[in-house]
């Protein structure tokens, strides 16, 4: 769990880092997609992934 926890936070920080305006333009160019379609990407994905963490969290289930 923890090595998946790793690459989690490692994603969302690189996708943080792309919308804060870390210069990556060799994502943009392999994705096809603008800054700003990216950045609304990466945006809706940190979104998401928060969502899902506090759905985990306060679930009957969770340790």
């Amino acid at each position: 769990m923890k090595i998946l926890d790793s690459i989690f936070i490692a994603a969302s920080t690189f996708l943080l880092l792309l919308v804060a305006g870390l210069p990556a333009e060799w994502i943009m160019a392999l994705l096809d997609m603008s800054l700003r379609e990216f950045q609304a990407f990466a945006l809706f994905v940190i979104f998401g992934s928060l969502i899902l963490i506090h759905a985990i969290a306060t679930s009957d289930s969770a340790p």
